[in-house]
């Protein structure tokens, strides 16, 4: 798959940016820049490159990706369930592990931060995250287990930099795009558009709502499966609203949407954890 990423400078002037490399679990190739850059070197494990960039100008590197799950389980990894996420990383340092910050983007598009601990992956945030909602990476087609985060990570996630911890974070790209067009996008807009058209009467039938739920099918379905057997009520929010918008194209079914919103409230007021 390819990917684009994005940069515009506040100010004008020299930019130092990390280019995407191939590491553990991600496999980078066919690299391309827009600007040509005045130096590129490797420091610290991470590749830069060194941009002169006006205000507003935009930067783009395009390239292909392919990425896997990482899974391991390093000795210090019970140890840490006792302890609060967010203590992890000093708790860590303090019994002489090399702990570095990991700076990418999830492949919502969405910056991401997390830790590498003598360069295993340790993310306490989507641990935390996923024991509250374990649908919350669903859109990504993964639903995992949260203790798959320490020592490893879903494999929907780019590495850019590994910087010292702690420390400042430095200048970084914007944005993350892929390159193409998803089908997904127009499904859910012709989905919803004759959703919209049901509500004010006019009879579009289930057919183009079809399409959407068939693509969901086919990115989520393996995942769902996951999540059923984990956490049943959350699995179930997501499969009552689709039988509900299914039955407003059709015939309406009220107990459907208000089970849904039952269950939907239920699940943020109530975490799994």
């Amino acid at each position: 798959m390819r990917w684009t990423l994005r940069f515009r400078p506040l100010s004008g002037g020299e930019h130092l940016l990390p280019l995407p490399q191939t590491l553990p679990g991600q496999e980078v190739g066919e690299l391309a820049l827009s600007h040509r850059p005045l130096e590129a070197f490797e420091a610290r494990g991470n590749l830069l490159a060194r941009f002169a960039l006006e205000e507003g100008e935009t930067l783009e590197v395009r390239f292909r990706l392919k990425t896997a799950p990482l899974r391991s389980s390093p000795p210090w990894r019970e140890a840490l369930l006792e302890e609060p996420p967010e203590a992890w990383p000093g708790i860590l340092a303090h019994r002489g592990h090399r702990v570095e910050r990991a700076l990418g983007f999830l492949f919502t598009g969405r910056p991401h931060a997390w830790y590498l601990v003598d360069g295993t992956p340790l993310d306490p945030l989507l641990f935390q995250a996923l024991r509250e909602n374990p649908a919350l990476l669903l859109p990504l087609g993964v639903a995992p287990d949260p203790r798959l985060y320490l020592g490893g990570h879903e494999g929907r996630r780019l590495l850019l930099l590994k910087a010292p911890w702690p420390g400042e974070d430095p200048p970084f790209w914007e944005e993350l795009k892929a390159l193409g067009l998803d089908p997904l996008s127009p499904a859910r807009a012709l989905a919803f558009l004759s959703l919209g058209a049901s509500a004010l009467g006019l009879a579009t039938g289930p057919w183009p709502y079809l399409p959407y739920l068939a693509l969901l099918a086919l990115r989520q379905g393996p995942a769902l499966k996951d999540l059923l057997k984990r956490s049943p009520r959350h699995a179930l929010e997501s499969l009552l609203f689709h039988a509900f918008a299914l039955s407003v194209t059709t015939n309406p079914r009220p107990e459907l949407g208000l089970g849904y919103l039952a269950l939907f409230f239920w699940n943020r007021l109530r975490p799994s954890s």
